[in-house]
């Protein structure tokens, strides 16, 4: 795990990324959950090979295997799906790299079904690019000819950068994308994310992501709630969330959707391959649900996958 973090200033560095965390208490309790959780997962694992059970299906990684702190590691375990390294030994694959870009997926190991294995470009246009062919309205923005507020982010996933700017503007920058600025708040006041696990085409459930306005781009939640998926989105917007999905050949990840408070839209403005698990800011017994719904909804993908379904 230190191999893949280094230290600047304040915050951790993830090498990979780029992503940042800061280093401070909350960082403190979120490590220690995160290692109680873990050995309680090791501790579901240990007993059912005690037991001589034999796991539902077998799964290996590609180029790399995830670290424990990633969401689908957890994931297997409770699902009861067993990690392999020998490709030959598994029943299908999971393309796992924490880029946002390659100029084309990687070839899988064996021919048997790979996961997310053409999810190869998750940069935030290409995000804005299939969502907008997806839903038939569009989130850029051409910062040269655009009036008013827009939002300007880097491409690079888990960068968190944006920033309000005004259009026009004479020299935009090319390393950047901008965006129509989502008013995503209920009241006018608490900005809200609606983080949307996929897993295998079903939407277990969502993430209210609750934010203050100084705090609205960034990754510090105040609060984070566990809703269904139901209570916050249509069947029609599912239907739509879930063809983008296939769209970006995103089996298992995690979508950043905001609601605009003008007109009821929805945005889908990052897709997200490598999560990293349910959010800091979310109570623990609602994390070890939020698993447990994870771990149902791939264990059923690989029922799925293994009987020919999926």
């Amino acid at each position: 795990m230190f191999r893949d973090i280094e230290i600047s200033g304040n915050q951790l560095i993830l090498k990979e990324t780029g992503a940042a965390i800061p280093i401070n208490g909350d960082l403190a309790r979120e490590a220690f959950r995160m290692a109680s959780f873990v050995g309680l997962v090791q501790g579901v694992r240990a007993s059912r090979a005690i037991r001589g059970r034999e796991p539902r299906a077998r799964i290996s990684f590609f180029p790399r295997k995830p670290r424990s702190y990633y969401a689908i590691w957890p994931v297997c375990q409770l699902a009861d799906i067993k990690i392999v390294d020998d490709h030959s030994q598994a029943d299908f694959h999971f393309y796992f790299e924490d880029v946002e870009f390659l100029t084309a997926p990687r070839l899988a190991p064996t021919n048997k079904p790979a996961l997310n294995v053409g999810c190869h470009d998750i940069r935030k246009s290409a995000v804005a690019r299939v969502f907008e062919e997806t839903f038939g309205y569009g989130l850029s923005v051409d910062p040269a000819s655009h009036r008013g507020p827009a939002v300007e982010k880097s491409e690079g996933n888990g960068k968190h950068d944006g920033r309000i700017v005004s259009c026009p503007i004479d020299a935009p920058r090319p390393d950047r994308v901008y965006q129509k600025l989502v008013d995503n708040t209920f009241d006018g006041a608490e900005f809200i994310d609606i983080r949307t696990p996929i897993v295998g085409g079903r939407i277990p459930f969502t993430y209210l992501k609750r934010r203050s306005r100084e705090r609205r781009f960034s990754n510090d939640n105040h609060r984070v709630d566990l809703v269904e998926a139901d209570t916050m989105l249509s069947v029609d917007e599912q239907a739509k969330i879930l063809a983008f999905a296939r769209a970006m050949r995103l089996d298992f990840g995690g979508l950043d959707v905001l609601r605009n408070r003008e007109d009821g839209l929805l945005y889908i403005v990052d897709a997200n391959k490598t999560d990293m698990g349910p959010p800091a800011a979310l109570p623990g017994r609602e994390k070890f649900r939020a698993m447990r719904g994870l771990s149902d909804a791939f264990a059923a993908f690989a029922d799925d996958l293994l009987s020919g379904r999926g």
